[in-house]
């Protein structure tokens, strides 16, 4: 199944911590899904307050893959959220995309996504990395923007998955700023040499 494939292809030291809590994850407390009769129809849905992900999650769909089209150059794109992760497994088809990295807070939304995709070739290329906010400081950015190498220092931009999360706005506020940081220390390390 997916999930079984996805998490084999967690196999990085990286992502110990990830694929533990991954394994450990016995039931959904915060987060359940609908899916309809088209695969691309999968909504997500809070428990708590039943609050869906996605108005019309393949409405939504192509309305991204439209804005993305703007993006098809682009070596590497960061994403806030990984909602359903339809998108992703398209926007990886584009083989000038290089990698695709993922914050989620929410390690139920890992599950969910890795349950309905099979992403195990872009997660064993590197093309798709994923940071559990749990996981994410410093030292492990610096990594993730050396691995990137130069590729990223124009074209960072944290896109946001979806409105769903602009109620961890907070959390996004304090990546970014981690993630430019990060970007200004390469940079000085680096100076302007070609």
């Amino acid at each position: 199944n997916n999930f079984n494939k996805n998490l084999k292809a967690l196999s990085g030291f990286e992502y110990n911590n990830l694929r533990k809590k991954l394994e450990d994850l016995k039931e959904l407390r915060e987060f359940t899904f609908t899916q309809g009769k088209d695969n691309l129809d999968i909504n997500i849905i809070k428990k708590r307050n039943l609050k869906k992900m996605y108005q019309d999650p393949i409405k939504e769909l192509e309305k991204n893959l439209e804005y993305f089209k703007d993006f098809t150059r682009y070596p590497v794109l960061f994403f806030y959220g990984f909602g359903n992760g339809i998108l992703y497994k398209i926007l990886l088809q584009n083989q000038a995309l290089k990698r695709i990295i993922i914050f989620e807070k929410e390690l139920e939304l890992i599950f969910l996504a890795l349950n309905f995709i099979d992403f195990s070739k872009d997660l064993s290329l590197g093309r798709l990395i994923i940071l559990h906010h749990d996981d994410i400081n410093l030292p492990k950015m610096d990594k993730v923007f050396r691995l990137i190498g130069d590729l990223f220092y124009r074209s960072y931009n944290l896109h946001i998955a979806n409105d769903f999360y602009e109620h961890y706005k907070e959390d996004i506020l304090k990546l970014n700023k981690l993630n430019i940081q990060t970007i200004k220390n390469h940079n000085l390390m680096h100076g302007n040499d070609p």
